[in-house]
């Protein structure tokens, strides 16, 4: 009776202890792919090292100031990971988007862009708190801004623009070149030669004003420059850990988004 105790107990042990080493690491998306510490997780390879480090900031920008996680992830096929529901670019995304737990709560307003390469499929995966509300800004995205772009072979160009159109309609944001900084240079330049024009001219009253208006679209323009600066990170390495994978917000998918193929 007591050996028999004793080979239960081992038995019992040796389940458990077995058990415990089934179980996903908790720093792993298994069985879905491992995702890199940023937004941007390009395991396709089609985007350039500047090209994922300028979207890594526009999005890391964008849930700075909205709250608004929006993710891309590009991999080769989706029969790459088997024990995922890679029937359907759809039921994978939505699995992808639930392992990442992609958008911060409660707002659940979280964004997936996922590439399947090798599939020549694409999908727009949105978070709980849309439900299925915004599947038509979705589509529109997928349907006239990326793949449009896919059909000519521009990936990159399809996942630039695409993530642009996502910032904009989804977080109400503008990024990329910052057009405003540069008006707003251009104009001061403009004015203090007017201003410097009409002083040669005698009109001194009326250059004086020129100048001083540059003078304060000078200042302006150093004002913006220095808020944009501040805004962004100092580097890909160190400085996305604020967003991105490890400070996920516990979204879930809410089935809504668009997909499409090319």
């Amino acid at each position: 009776m007591k050996s028999f105790s004793n080979a239960s107990l081992a038995l019992l042990l040796f389940l458990a202890a077995t058990a415990l080493a089934q179980q996903p690491n908790p720093g792993s998306h298994a069985p879905y792919p491992q995702a890199d510490s940023g937004y941007v997780t390009d395991l396709a390879g089609m985007l350039s090292a500047t090209e994922e480090e300028q979207i890594e900031r526009w999005l890391w920008q964008v849930e700075n100031e909205t709250q608004v996680e929006i993710i891309v992830v590009t991999i080769n096929a989706m029969a790459d990971y088997p024990g995922t529901a890679n029937t359907s670019i759809e039921a994978f995304a939505a699995g992808l988007f639930d392992r990442y737990g992609i958008g911060n709560m409660p707002a659940n307003d979280g964004i997936l862009l996922l590439v399947a390469g090798a599939d020549r499929r694409a999908r727009i995966d949105l978070g709980g708190g849309y439900g299925r509300s915004r599947d038509a800004d979705a589509g529109h995205i997928m349907n006239t801004v990326i793949l449009p772009r896919f059909r000519k072979d521009d990936y990159a160009g399809g996942i630039r623009a695409g993530t642009e159109a996502l910032i904009e309609e989804f977080a109400g944001m503008r990024v990329g070149f910052p057009w405003a900084i540069l008006a707003a240079g251009t104009a001061a330049l403009v004015s203090l030669l007017v201003g410097i024009s009409l002083i040669r001219s005698g009109k001194r009253g009326w250059g004086y004003v020129f100048i001083g208006l540059a003078i304060l679209l000078v200042l302006f323009t150093l004002y913006m420059a220095v808020r944009l600066a501040r805004r962004l990170p100092d580097s890909h390495s160190s400085s996305w850990s604020a967003g991105g994978i490890g400070g996920f917000g516990g979204g879930s998918s809410g089935g809504g988004g668009a997909s499409g193929g090319w």
